[in-house]
C-alpha cells in the first residue's frame, strides 16, 4: 500500500487491505473526500482480518477494458469486468450532484478523467475494483471532485466473488462513513506533477547506536629470529591508489583528498553522526 502526498478532510474510517493505493492532493487540490456531519465516537482505521484480498478474476482485463460513459440510471454498482468513465461530467453533466443512498460499490472500474466536476453523497464507498481519479490544472482552493461522506449508522460490506469468504458470516460491518479497498486500487491524482511535496521530519535520533565503553589494547609486537622486534605497524596506508578497503564505520562517509600538509593524498571521514563512527579497515 502507497500513500503519496496527504489527502487533507478525508475520513477513512475504514482500510482493507489492497492491490495498490495511491493518494496524491489534498483539501486545497482538485479533489476532495470529506465527511457530513459528525460521528457520535472517533473511529479508527480497521481492516477486516488478517487474510490479503485477492484481486478479482473477472477483473483480469480490466485495464484493457473499454470505458463506456456512466448509465442515466446509475444506482451504485459498477459491475466486475466494466469500466465506467465520468467523462459526462466534463461537459453537460458538469457540476451535478450524484446521490448513492445504498453507497458507491466498485466492484469493476470507475474512472474520473482529467476535467471531471462531479460531487457524489454516499454513505460509503467500496473499492474491490479501480477507482481511478486525475486532475492536472492549476489548485485553486475548490475542488472538481467531491465525495461527502454522509449517515452515523453502521453499513455492512458485503466482498465480491473469491473474496466473498473474507466475512463471517458473508458481510462484515465496518462502521459509518465507510471507505474500504478490498483487493482493488484506488488511485487519486488531485495535483499536478509539477507541484512538490514533502514531509516533516519531527526529530532525529541515535538512540540504537552502539556506543563503546572501552577499546582494547594493540597486543606486543612478535620478535623476529634474530630477537629484534618486527614492526609495530600494522597497516601501512598512503592512499596513492585509493581507499583500498578503507570505508567509514556506522554509516560515516569515507573519501580520498588531495593535498595534505606534504601534499600526498589522505582519507577523508565525514558526516559522522557521533564520535565512534571513524575509519574503518578489516584485517
Amino acid at each position: 500500500m502507497k500513500l503519496n502526498g496527504a489527502l487533507a478532510g478525508a475520513l477513512l474510517s475504514f482500510l482493507a487491505r489492497a492491490e495498490a493505493t495511491r493518494v496524491r492532493g489534498g483539501k486545497a487540490s482538485a479533489i476532495d473526500i470529506s465527511s457530513v456531519g459528525d460521528l457520535l465516537e472517533p473511529m479508527e482505521p480497521r481492516q477486516l482480518q488478517t487474510a490479503d484480498f485477492g484481486q478479482l478474476t473477472c477483473n483480469a482485463a480490466l485495464a484493457d477494458a473499454v470505458c463506456t460513459p456512466l448509465p442515466a440510471d446509475f444506482a451504485g454498482v459498477v459491475p466486475c469486468g466494466v469500466c465506467y468513465s465520468m467523462s459526462d461530467f466534463g461537459g453537460a453533466r458538469a457540476g451535478e450532484t450524484l446521490t448513492m443512498a445504498s453507497g458507491l460499490n466498485v466492484i469493476g472500474r470507475l474512472d474520473f478523467p482529467d476535467g471531471s466536476k462531479v460531487t457524489i453523497e454516499t454513505p460509503s464507498v467500496f473499492v474491490q475494483g479501480i477507482l481511478s481519479m486525475s486532475s492536472t490544472r492549476a489548485v485553486t482552493g475548490e475542488p472538481d471532485v467531491r465525495i461527502r461522506m454522509t449517515g452515523d449508522t453502521d453499513v455492512n460490506f458485503t466482498p465480491e466473488g473469491e473474496n466473498a469468504g473474507a466475512c463471517s458470516g458473508g458481510a462484515c460491518n465496518v462502521g459509518p462513513k465507510a471507505f474500504v479497498v478490498a483487493g482493488g486500487q484506488l488511485d487519486i491524482n488531485g495535483m499536478p506533477d509539477s507541484c512538490p511535496t514533502w514531509s516533516h521530519i519531527l526529530s532525529v535520533g541515535h538512540a540504537a547506536q552502539p556506543v563503546p565503553a572501552d577499546f582494547p589494547s594493540p597486543p606486543d609486537p612478535p620478535t623476529s629470529s634474530s630477537g629484534a622486534l618486527c614492526s609495530a605497524s600494522v597497516v601501512n596506508e598512503d592512499f596513492e591508489g585509493g581507499l583500498n578497503q578503507w570505508y567509514g564505520n556506522l554509516g560515516a562517509y569515507e573519501s580520498i583528498q588531495e593535498g595534505s600538509h606534504d601534499g600526498s593524498r589522505y582519507l577523508s571521514i565525514t558526516e559522522r553522526s557521533f564520535y565512534h563512527p571513524g575509519p574503518l579497515f578489516d584485517i
